[in-house]
């Protein structure tokens, strides 16, 4: 189990107490052809909202969540394509360091092997296969007074599985939050905690008799 925690460096206060809680491209030889990237995208994803004031209706609550979710599980969704799936930005700071505050990229060098497949995954891996079920995220928003969503936290489960240099697979479970803010017409994360499981497989059969027979 791989974990990365950081706080960033700006004051979220007692309100988060609501919510209960690039590298350079790979060569190929003439006539080789590199594998797609495939592209990743939650199965399910569930909008939910903490008010910061009483007495507001429940629909405009709802309805403010409702349109804040999507940009914020795009922004969950192209953070985890760019550090996971994509090879090229794997242990690579650069190729995330925009989905982060100012205060916040200063701690994605530290934390590299948790926001990114890892630092030595390209000396590991060949492919990352995002999983087809599993993948699920809930996006909770912090609404104000005047129906405003000022934070949101994406809670999310991100599952795939790696092709080896070794001939093994192994499977990746990832599960985290994001606590993000509104930056213009997208969104920053200003702190995260990350925890990443990795299970590996054993080489298929034949290749360990061939190996063996060597």
């Amino acid at each position: 189990m791989i974990a990365g925690v950081v706080v960033a460096l700006v004051v979220i206060g007692a309100v988060w107490l609501l919510f209960g809680r690039g590298k350079d491209s790979i060569l190929t030889l003439p006539g080789q052809s590199q594998a797609p990237v495939p592209t990743f995208s939650f199965k399910t994803g569930v909008p939910k909202y903490e008010a910061l004031a009483t007495n507001l209706d429940k629909k405009k609550l709802e309805k403010a969540a409702k349109h804040a979710a999507p940009t914020i599980q795009h922004v969950t969704t192209q953070f985890l394509q760019a550090g996971y799936v994509n090879p090229d930005g794997w242990g690579d700071a650069g190729s995330i360091n925009d989905f982060f505050t100012d205060d916040a990229k200063q701690q994605v060098d530290a934390n590299i092997d948790t926001l990114t497949l890892g630092k030595n995954a390209s000396d590991t891996v060949d492919t990352f296969t995002p999983a087809k079920k599993g993948t699920v995220i809930k996006v909770t928003s912090l609404i104000d007074g005047n129906l405003n969503v000022i934070r949101a936290n994406a809670e999310f489960t991100f599952k795939g599985t790696t092709a080896n240099t070794d001939g093994t697979t192994s499977k990746v479970t990832v599960t985290g939050t994001l606590f993000l803010v509104p930056d213009g017409n997208d969104w920053k994360i200003e702190a995260f905690h990350i925890d990443r499981e990795e299970k590996p497989h054993k080489a298929p059969a034949s290749a360990s008799a061939s190996e063996a027979t060597s």
